[in-house]
């Protein structure tokens, strides 16, 4: 978002649009995002499309491989009216995992992940909404996570390259509201060396319905807390060597 910087990866064959004039600030600017991605995806399903996938750009959606299926059968598979959520894993790196090898898929390294409601989104819908902001629920839209479905957030996946990247978030001039926001993140590291990871398959399916007992609000359901979690966010976790190949390797 915004025309005041140019990107530094190779965009070819990307279709990109720049979006003008957004807020610094950063509620305002969360807003703002959000109303133009939600008219864009309204856009497009008005001429025709009959899904919509949404993630941020360090986001991956993935199906559980137990599911029997592939993500995109599985999003074929949704009906009409779908407006379907992702459980929510924060990928952090832990203290005993040791630098990244660029030839090796992400999750085949990183096994430590956090189950939370902060990244159990709205992704797939079939129909016009109002994404809020920060885009972890719809307007009026109830709390449907489906089973298998699941959303890596790889803000944290290597300490090294968090620091780094904020690091150069913070040389940037910015408004307060938002680089205190970046900065804090880099506590969750220390957050996660005080608790011991459970297996995911333990608790996987009490934290999903857990979350989709939603929270009411004025603009509608805001998903579930955990409340008997490990963390303070949730439920830390181990993931399942069946994971490993989910996601792509650094380079790729």
């Amino acid at each position: 978002d915004g025309d005041d910087w140019e990107p530094r990866t190779d965009l070819t064959g990307v279709r990109v649009h720049v979006v003008p004039d957004i807020p610094r600030e950063r509620l305002q600017r969360l807003r703002r995002t959000a109303v133009w991605q939600s008219n864009f995806a309204n856009r497009q399903m008005k001429r025709g499309a009959t899904l919509v996938l949404r993630t941020d750009i360090d986001e991956f959606v993935a199906l559980d491989p137990q599911a029997g299926n592939s993500l995109p059968a599985f999003l074929d598979s949704l009906g009409a009216e779908a407006m379907t959520a992702a459980l929510g894993l924060d990928v952090v790196q832990a203290e005993t995992e040791g630098p990244l090898d660029s030839d090796r898929p992400i999750l085949a390294q990183r096994r430590n992940a956090v189950i939370t409601r902060e990244f159990s989104k709205l992704v797939a819908v079939r129909r016009p909404l109002r994404w809020m902001n920060g885009f972890h629920r719809g307007r009026n839209v109830p709390i449907d996570l489906a089973p298998g479905l699941m959303l890596f957030h790889l803000n944290l996946f290597d300490k090294a390259v968090a620091e780094r990247r904020i690091a150069e978030r913070k040389a940037i001039s910015e408004h307060a509201t938002q680089g205190s926001h970046i900065a804090k993140r880099l506590d969750r590291f220390a957050e996660l060396h005080q608790s011991t990871p459970l297996a995911f398959d333990a608790v996987a399916e009490r934290a999903r319905q857990q979350i989709m007992v939603s929270l009411p609000s004025p603009t509608g359901p805001h998903p579930g807390r955990i409340t008997d979690g490990n963390s303070p966010r949730g439920f830390h976790v181990l993931l399942p060597e069946r994971f490993a190949g989910l996601l792509p390797h650094p380079a790729a």
